[in-house]
């Protein structure tokens, strides 16, 4: 098989359409899944029905990739070269290189020469107070939301076939080995985010005399894991709800005997050498979804336990993890994936689309998730409300129509959490009866509280010496611990009030310069999606527009763009398949069908970025529906995911549900 260089594709195949951009539905929405059907949520008020909603490990498809790559229709690349590493790898386009440290090996692509293709690491996009962002960009990081701040037209600075810079990112030196990875699914328009790198340790493999690898050494054994019994650490660096791409190793992992990847993925800054747009939602899903399947089609070259793959990622890569985690095996996608060049994605005479692989996860770790957007503006506005005399604006100043739309999205969050009808983990009803009344808002401050006594109890922090004259808003137990009180006092005590990060609505803001252009059709630089905040601007519109800073125009433009244009139903679909917390409790449409068997969130208390509450929505509809999860706060982490160890650790957490 003659050997080919993954950049050296033409670039007239590369430039094509825009694949699976889902611009609109597909030509079917007819789905049905191969392996498996969608299950009835049957009670949403019940913790005992695992059984009948998740799927047993032994039922999950893992096979060879070869026998699938002649079926794929939508291909610009060869799928039996690039989505067949087996065939990929003696064809001299894909090879197995040992670090610089010699502690493990990356599966890299090659160029013509032979030579693996080095590839130049983004920065981390996860928050302007994220640490390892700030380290590996070498400076100072602005962060997500100055990414966001930059407006939809962001997307054109960058990220076509042959590399560029996502709007709001930066350049950086790699650190470590960072080498093109392999590819994702075949109907390529973006080569940098349609890859992923596999990283594993070096145990694992079987190598010549020459050092090369020949297969898995299936007898070694690091910490309490086999290459066979491995778990696989899925990362996405989808920070800002921007593109991933693969980033170089945390080592971490490995040196516990876990496999890791760092998986790209196209989204809403992706467009192609051309400047057509390629991200759009759900495509973040598409591409995730397709590194999950190749994983699993690709085990007689790479080792590790398929069936416990765990998803994690940070502020819009928390978002991304959260869907991975509920919507496994949801035929919904087929149609995007199989416009995409999914391996083993098929669509019969009838219309219906197929998938023999599983593309689910057993575990799914969030950080500071952006998420739910439709209704991030109300949950944010909830948080705030109180607030804007006290500190708690945007950019020092605040309109009357921008305070009164605050208060209304913040009733709005009312009417939404007790909509959902969670419970806790005890089957208590969480609900809230006023802005800052009910067992929702109780359980919250428990929450806040639950992070501070960790905190003390790690030695992290003296709130005796850290805060003073905290009588309004803490109070210290007879028995030592701390209990906080009051959310505005919280606020105020602790100065998250003065960090204010999103506008009046800020999520879907008024002059679109947020997260409005991973939205709407292949042609749409960027649209409004949030329909809470359409809905409310609609049902107030006289008494809002007597008041100072209304903006009809910009009004008008929102309402109409949601609630009445033609775009109206797409967006909404869009904005649909990536809310985790809607699909879990199938409440918009869509049922999860092999959800995560667990979930772990990690979210700060001086996060600014987002209401964690949207975190909390998340893991206890995953409960609700039998989802083991563990939920922590992590006292003053601010948007990141630098959670300490106050409330154990990631890696804690795979051994435990792992071992």
């Amino acid at each position: 098989m003659k050997s080919k260089s993954l950049l050296a594709l033409s670039m007239t195949a590369c430039v094509i359409a825009t694949g699976c951009n889902s611009t609109s539905v597909p030509e079917s929405t007819s789905t049905e899944a191969i392996t498996r059907p969608e299950m009835a949520l049957e009670d949403t008020n019940t913790t005992d029905n695992t059984e009948n909603t998740q799927e047993k490990e032994s039922d999950i498809l893992i096979t060879d990739a070869s026998q699938y790559v002649s079926s794929i229709e939508n291909s610009n690349i060869d799928p039996a070269l690039y989505l067949d590493y087996s065939a990929g790898i003696e064809a001299g386009v894909y090879k197995w290189i040992l670090s610089e440290d010699e502690n493990y090996y990356i599966l890299a692509a090659l160029d013509e020469k032979g030579e693996p293709i080095e590839a130049v690491q983004k920065a981390i996009n996860v928050g302007a107070n994220n640490q390892e962002s700030i380290d590996l960009a070498g400076g100072d990081k602005k962060g997500d939301d100055a990414g966001q701040r930059q407006g939809g037209g962001g997307q054109n600075q960058g990220g076509g076939v042959q590399g560029g810079m996502p709007g709001g990112m930066m350049a950086m030196m790699n650190r470590g080995n960072v080498y093109q990875g392999v590819y994702i699914n075949s109907n390529i328009t973006n080569t940098e985010y349609q890859t992923m790198a596999i990283y594993v340790p070096k145990d694992y493999m079987e190598t010549d005399s020459d050092g090369n690898v020949t297969g898995i050494n299936h007898e070694a054994k690091i910490g309490n894991y086999t290459a066979d019994t491995a778990p696989v650490v899925y990362l996405n660096e989808m920070g800002g709800w921007r593109s991933s791409s693969p980033k170089a190793a945390d080592t971490s992992f490995l040196e516990e005997g876990m496999i890791y990847v760092s998986a790209g993925g196209r989204s809403r800054d992706a467009v192609d050498e051309n400047g057509n747009i390629t991200g759009k939602s759900p495509t973040q899903m598409v591409d995730l979804k397709s590194g999950l399947i190749e994983l699993r089609a690709n085990t007689d070259v790479i080792p590790g336990n398929m069936t416990k793959i765990i998803s994690t990622g940070t502020s819009g890569g928390g978002q991304m993890s959260s869907i991975l985690g509920a919507s496994g095996n949801m035929a919904v996608y087929y149609p995007y994936m199989y416009e995409a060049g999914v391996l083993g994605v098929t669509k019969n005479a009838d219309g219906n689309y197929y998938s023999v692989f599983d593309d689910s996860v057993y575990a799914a770790q969030l950080y500071c998730p952006i998420a739910d957007l439709e209704n991030a503006d109300i949950a944010y506005a909830w948080w705030w409300v109180n607030l804007a005399d006290k500190g708690g604006v945007y950019n020092g100043s605040i309109t009357d129509f921008e305070k009164r739309l605050q208060e209304l999205e913040a009733s709005a969050f009312v009417e939404y959490i007790n909509g959902l009808n969670l419970r806790d983990s005890e089957g208590n009803a969480l609900t809230l009866t006023g802005l800052r009344e009910g067992s929702y808002y109780d359980a919250i401050l428990q929450n806040i509280s639950d992070a501070l006594n960790a905190a003390v109890t790690n030695g992290d922090i003296n709130p005796d010496e850290a805060y003073k004259n905290y009588s309004d808003w803490l109070v210290k137990n007879d028995d030592e611990t701390w209990q906080v009180t009051d959310l505005d006092g919280f606020m105020i005590g602790t100065g998250l009030v003065n960090k204010r990060n999103k506008a009046i609505p800020g999520f879907d803001n008024m002059d679109k310069s947020a997260e409005g252009d991973a939205f709407g059709t292949d042609t749409d630089q960027v649209v409004h999606f949030s329909k809470s905040v359409a809905q409310i601007l609609s049902d107030n519109y006289e008494e809002l527009s007597s008041l100072k800073g209304f903006d009809k125009e910009a009004v008008d433009d929102y309402i109409d763009e949601v609630l009445n244009s033609e775009k109206s139903a797409l967006i909404e679909e869009q904005t649909n398949l990536l809310n985790a917390t809607e699909i879990l409790l199938a409440n918009n449409g869509h049922n999860a069908a092999n959800f995560a068997h667990y979930w772990r969130d990690r979210s700060g208390t001086a996060d600014q970025h987002t209401s964690f509450s949207i975190g909390y929505n998340i893991l206890l509809a995953a409960q609700l529906r039998g989802a083991t999860v563990d939920y922590h706060l992590v006292w003053d982490m601010q948007h990141g995911n630098n959670e300490g160890t106050s409330t154990g650790t990631m890696i804690d957490w795979i051994n435990e549900i792992c071992s």
